[in-house]
């Protein structure tokens, strides 16, 4: 045992020995390495640290810019948004701001020469999306895009009037301001609303009244140079400088200004008429489809139906429904329903306004059944 013992000191002497020698030859690089890797942790955290110090300091100033909702303006200049909801124009190559301090810019819808923004003391003015320079102070409570080189602005007396690009009064401040509603020129006209009335008429570029403010509705489909009109329920139409073609006495209108002619539907009746009131087409039918009475029921199999021998369904407008007499084209039920079925070889029924509860029965002959 005692041989042994001497034996396994005899080893660990000799392992230490090699220990020592190992840790001696490498105890410098070791160190070094220690200390240089502690010295980067420490850089990187007193840099990351001074970041986010500067970051928070640039967040309480407003001077931290948030780079993913900048907006283009025009060639070279950019809205830069800023952490205080301030926004400011630069120029993108040069990186130089070429406004002051803003609440906001508003981007050009259709890329006219000037732009809308509001400054810090909730006043609007105007500056040109090409140089990011301010043309026009901060100095009215509302103002809109130029359009067709008008602007809408509301004056002291806080009506609507419209400037021009030398900020000139060119249309007196005069009309009722609404919140939300866009005051813009559309080929030369500007649809106005009446407060009071919750009615709209209309002007032209050199502020003459086109029409009063009398109308529910005006309004220009896409592409189309004729306005449609609504007055009391009732369409009508008008041409590219607000003259009536027809007066708003139709249940529907669509016009073809191309052609110089439009659909006109009264009372289930649809016509297709020239601008100047010729009667092209005295009867139009958008769909027609035949028309099918139950013959047979049963219950444990499909229903029997037939075809009634001269009834057809008609449809106008794509929603008006009715029932024609195709032997001699007279409308046995005028289109004017949102539906109709036959519910026996003798008897219809028309569905008003989408209301399944609210029916109207009709003999083939087109005579309203009265409930006993």
């Amino acid at each position: 045992m005692e041989k042994k013992s001497k034996f396994k000191s005899l080893i660990a002497r000799i392992g230490d020995v090699r220990l020592s020698q190992i840790w001696n030859k490498f105890r410098k690089p070791f160190n070094f390495c220690w200390k240089a890797g502690l010295a980067i942790f420490a850089v990187v955290f007193m840099i990351d640290l001074g970041e986010a110090l500067i970051d928070t300091c640039k967040d309480h100033l407003g001077l931290k810019h948030y780079c993913w909702c900048d907006e283009d303006l025009g060639r070279n200049i950019e809205i830069r948004h800023f952490s205080n909801n301030q926004a400011a124009a630069y120029n993108k190559i040069t990186d130089e701001r070429l406004s002051p301090k803003l609440r906001w810019i508003s981007c050009v819808p259709e890329r006219d020469s000037l732009t809308v923004f509001c400054d810090k003391e909730g006043k609007r003015g105007y500056l040109n999306v090409n140089t990011g320079r301010v043309v026009i102070d901060g100095q009215y409570d509302h103002a809109w895009h130029f359009s067709e080189g008008l602007a809408a602005v509301v004056a002291d007396n806080g009506k609507v009037g419209f400037i021009n690009y030398d900020n000139e009064m060119v249309i007196p401040a005069v009309y009722d301001y609404v919140v939300d509603y866009d005051y813009l020129f559309k080929g030369g006209i500007c649809v106005l609303p009446d407060s009071q009335t919750n009615m709209y008429g209309a002007i032209n570029k050199q502020g003459e009244l086109r029409l009063p403010m009398e109308y529910s509705r005006i309004f220009k489909a896409y592409n189309e140079s004729t306005w449609y009109i609504r007055k009391d329920g009732k369409c009508g139409l008008a041409d590219a400088d607000m003259n009536i073609i027809f007066e708003p006495v139709y249940d529907n209108v669509r016009s073809n200004p191309c052609e110089n002619n439009a659909y006109l539907t009264l009372n289930g009746v649809k016509q297709l008429v020239s601008f100047d009131g010729e009667v092209i087409l005295p009867f139009v039918i958008d769909q027609t489809w035949p028309m099918k009475y139950m013959a047979r029921y049963h219950d444990d199999m499909a229903d029997e139906y037939e075809l009634h021998p001269y009834l057809v369904g008609v449809m106008v407008d794509y929603n008006c429904c009715g029932v024609m007499d195709s032997r001699n084209g007279r409308m046995v039920v005028p289109a004017i329903y949102s539906d109709v079925t036959m519910i026996s070889k003798d008897l219809l029924m028309a569905e008003v306004g989408g209301d399944e509860e609210n029916n109207i029965v009709f003999t083939t002959a087109g005579k309203v059944v009265e409930p006993c």
